[in-house]
């Protein structure tokens, strides 16, 4: 018996004895129903929870996100169209507003030269490969065009019809090296004609060609049709004065022209089929 209690069982059971006697003081002393074990368990066990519940709220989040994003794109797919519909419009509309102003513009120089004739045309093509900017538009000679009527934007003189057949007509760009036009300067009145060099053309310039050495044509003026030789009605503006420059051999003057208008910047035009001489 004595051995007993000097052996290791019984220091082992007098320690488990210790221990449950502990316990129970301490949970007598903080009056609580769980166990130091369960305690010891739950300080393990609890901040395993918050992280797992911290770990599933971010999975949410994230899941939450990305259903998000995929709305946000559509949305966006979705304006994206919108804006291209109210682009197509509003091209639309500029294009109708341009034809509007160059009716009312034409109605302005029709009032004031009411034996024109004239036909309303759409450029339906445009030859790339010319140098000088031809182009080709959707009336012909079944609507009474026919080969070197005038071709006007608003009051401008824009082209000349050069091949034509039923249903369409080309007109070359009046910087076109094959035109030439009889033209005068408004403010001096002086007279030459209007023509271009390869050169000239490729600029999108033309010239004014047979002016006196001494000429007071200047820069800024205006010059227009004048009608001689009966192939263009007189007054149509053909541009404005950039320059005026010495003839190579010096015994006359030439103004370079810069066209009042732009072909590549049209859409439509109108084609003089008939008009009275002066």
């Amino acid at each position: 018996m004595k051995n007993f209690f000097k052996g290791t069982t019984f220091k082992v059971l007098m320690i488990v004895v210790a221990l449950l006697v502990a316990a129970t003081v301490l949970a007598a002393v903080s009056r609580s129903a769980s166990s130091p074990v369960t305690k010891g368990l739950s300080l393990i066990t609890s901040p395993l929870q918050s992280a797992a519940s911290y770990i599933s709220e971010k999975l949410d989040n994230f899941t939450g996100g990305f259903v998000s994003s995929n709305s946000y794109k559509k949305r966006i797919d979705e304006l994206e169209e919108e804006i291209a519909e109210y682009r197509a419009e509003l091209v639309d509309y500029e294009n109708t507003k341009k034809l509007l102003d160059s009716y009312e513009e034409f109605l302005k120089v029709r009032e004031q030269n009411p034996d024109y004739t004239w036909v309303s045309c759409t450029i339906v093509g445009r030859d790339s490969a010319d140098l000088f900017n031809s182009f080709t538009l959707n009336k012909g000679s079944a609507d009474g065009i026919e080969v070197n009527d005038a071709v006007i934007y608003s009051g401008y003189l824009i082209g000349v019809v050069t091949e034509v057949d039923l249903k369409s007509c080309v007109v070359r760009n009046i910087t076109d090296p094959t035109v030439n036009i009889a033209a005068y300067e408004a403010r001096t009145g002086e007279q030459g004609y209007v023509s271009s060099t390869s050169e000239q053309a490729v600029e999108g310039i033309c010239a004014l060609s047979g002016l006196d050495r001494t000429t007071k044509v200047s820069k800024g003026g205006i010059v227009c049709t004048s009608g001689t030789g009966g192939l263009f009605p007189k007054d149509l503006i053909i541009g404005t004065v950039s320059s005026v420059e010495q003839s190579s051999s010096e015994l006359s003057s030439f103004a370079l022209v810069k066209p009042a208008i732009d072909t590549n910047d049209i859409a439509s035009c109108f084609v003089i089929t008939e008009f009275e001489e002066d």
